[in-house]
């Protein structure tokens, strides 16, 4: 396959204009990695128990939750005063997921995006390893999780102390901010903080392909979407993503073809 033809690919996949999209993507740069969240990876790693990873996972969101008061432009950011408390005075750790994911913070969930093309972007980095996009059928993944779930809830199941009910959703965010509008984000979150995403997706038979993408390609097909405006200065808004997209720009020019 040629860089265009990976491309092109997004007319296989292509999401027509409604609320819910038939099809989610995550880009890897490295094919070698699976759908394994990084809070997931930490507490597997320390070997602890159910009551403590949520422990855990609650600090997490109040250190986070705290200090990004004081950080984020509340201008900016939707409807952020919705996730600081629920009905009973509590914080909702599960509208500040979403937040603290794009800004690489620990937590089980997983973002993944509506563009194709978005994916593909993440799957080109990295120019020393083959990429994968992973391709994700929403309403199967959706259906098999709403069967599990039956007639409880699916928040009160997430933060449960005596279960490790194995049930995976995907979900938008009332909790939003420029990044996560750039990147057309949703989320993968599982009720078992330790599950990994793509034994899951595999069980309700969701995952339409693993598409990779060959290191040799991966610059020729940067070329192309930046081309098409999709680089670190629009997918990452604010300066980090400016200086980011300088260092993109100076790595895929070269003198005899200029990339405006």
């Amino acid at each position: 396959m040629t860089p265009q033809d990976y491309i092109n690919t997004k007319e296989k996949y292509n999401n027509t204009v409604r609320l819910h999209p038939q099809f989610l993507f995550r880009g890897h740069s490295n094919s070698s990695w699976t759908l394994i969240p990084s809070l997931s990876r930490i507490i597997t790693r320390k070997g602890i128990s159910l009551l403590k990873a949520l422990q855990l996972e609650r600090e997490l969101v109040n250190k986070f939750s705290v200090s990004a008061n004081n950080l984020i432009d509340l201008k900016n950011t939707i409807s952020l005063s919705l996730a600081r408390a629920n009905s009973n005075g509590q914080l909702d750790f599960l509208g500040w997921f979403p937040l603290m994911q794009h800004f690489q913070a620990p937590t089980r969930c997983l973002d993944w995006t509506t563009s194709y093309l978005v994916a593909l972007y993440f799957a080109c980095q990295g120019l020393d390893t083959d990429g994968t996009v992973w391709v994700v059928d929403f309403n199967k993944a959706t259906d098999r999780g709403m069967e599990k779930i039956g007639t409880k809830n699916f928040t009160q199941l997430l933060f449960r102390e005596d279960s490790r009910e194995d049930i995976l959703m995907f979900m938008s965010t009332y909790n939003t901010n420029d990044r996560i509008e750039s990147q057309q984000g949703k989320f993968s979150v599982c009720t078992n903080p330790f599950s990994d995403h793509e034994t899951l997706l595999n069980e309700y038979h969701a995952i339409e392909e693993k598409i990779i993408i060959p290191k040799e390609l991966k610059e020729r097909i940067l070329i192309h979407l930046y081309s098409m405006n999709i680089n670190a200065k629009t997918l990452f808004p604010g300066l980090d993503g400016l200086g980011k997209s300088m260092a993109e720009y100076s790595e895929l020019w070269d003198s005899t073809s200029i990339i405006n």
